[in-house]
């Protein structure tokens, strides 16, 4: 019976140094030899997501932008979601607040209105260099095609930011903590869960038969969509608590799945 294992990659595959331990590296290598379907769901947008399949040399699917895009281990885009231009527009213009840095995120891009200092120490934590695009909100109402928000600050004003965005759009969003100063804001019904499941489904592969790993709230959706969930042995009690197991490596999450534990 085929399997299908996906990984978060940001602080569950890759640490803060953007460093992946080999241990880990193997551990996904031996379950692809045997067999295993291997997919990375992530924040980044695929250009980030083919650097971390490079490293792994082992052939990926892509959850990319929290679901925004499916990508297969060729290239090809299997699933896309953008917003419309004035959902997009309306969540730019909520967001853009002094206390933020927010990001705006295209399929192969993430862009500021502005590079300021604060904005280049926020895109120190991205594989591709962060771009300024002065005429954005102009670009945006345009139909520049967008796939998600990225807005940073500080934790009590971000949860403050969260709630009201859920108070103001509802379900034409998804929202969640996708780092521990960051929130990522989705068009609705777009997560890491509903592409799990697209993937599951072009595959062949049941519920039963799949299985996640991830540290943070923009994974929980995932942690749905798989029979098993896995969470960081680091990560906040509400992802431990939504998980079926834990675990303090990639490595050790995915060969206790595979022996059975």
């Amino acid at each position: 019976m085929k399997k299908l294992f996906l990984s978060d990659i940001d602080g569950t595959l890759m640490n803060s140094r953007k460093e992946i331990h080999a241990e880990d590296i193997e551990a996904i290598r031996e379950a692809h030899r045997s067999g295993v379907a291997v997919g990375l769901a992530s924040g980044r947008m695929h250009a980030e997501i083919r650097q971390v399949m490079e490293l792994l040399e082992v052939p990926c699917y892509a959850i990319c932008q929290n679901g925004a895009d499916l990508v297969g281990p060729d290239g090809e885009t299997l699933r896309s979601n953008r917003y419309d231009a004035e959902l997009a527009s309306a969540v730019r213009a909520f967001t853009d607040r002094e206390a933020f840095v927010p990001v705006v995120c295209g399929a192969d891009g993430n862009y500021v209105t502005d590079l300021t200092p604060r904005a280049e120490q926020v895109g120190k934590r991205f594989l591709t260099p962060l771009r300024e695009r002065a005429r954005l909100a102009e670009e945006i109402a345009d139909g520049l095609p967008i796939t998600k928000f990225s807005i940073y600050g500080k934790v009590p004003a971000l949860r403050e930011l969260l709630e009201q965005l859920r108070a103001r759009f509802g379900d034409r969003i998804t929202a969640s903590f996708s780092d521990p100063d960051g929130i990522d804001v989705m068009p609705g019904r777009v997560d890491k869960g509903t592409a799990a499941e697209a993937l599951m489904a072009r595959l062949g592969i049941g519920r039963a038969d799949a299985a996640c790993i991830g540290d943070s709230f923009n994974d929980l959706a995932m942690f749905r969509a798989c029979a098993r969930s896995v969470a960081m042995s680091h990560a906040p009690e509400p992802v431990r608590d939504a998980a079926t197991h834990a675990a303090d490596s990639v490595a050790d999450a995915l060969r206790d799945w595979l022996a059975g534990a």
